[in-house]
């Protein structure tokens, strides 16, 4: 493998390398993700909406269905 195309494979950052690792679509991905899209701005609106997005995942997981007598 030729130097240059190694760099284009290898991640830029640290939290490129960490997203690397992840499984996709797993949680921690995601959250990585979110970090990785805001950039320069506050992460926390994009962190806050992955975050709702699971709990109502769960939320859905765990509901019941209605019974008919």
């Amino acid at each position: 493998m030729q130097p240059e195309e190694r760099d284009k494979e290898t991640p830029q950052n640290n939290l490129e390398r960490l997203k690397s690792h992840l499984k996709k679509d797993s949680l921690a991905e995601k959250l990585v993700s979110a970090r990785i899209g805001a950039e320069g701005s506050d992460p926390r609106p994009a962190l806050r909406e992955v975050v709702m997005n699971r709990i109502e995942e769960l939320r859905r997981g765990y509901e019941l269905p209605d019974r008919k007598a």
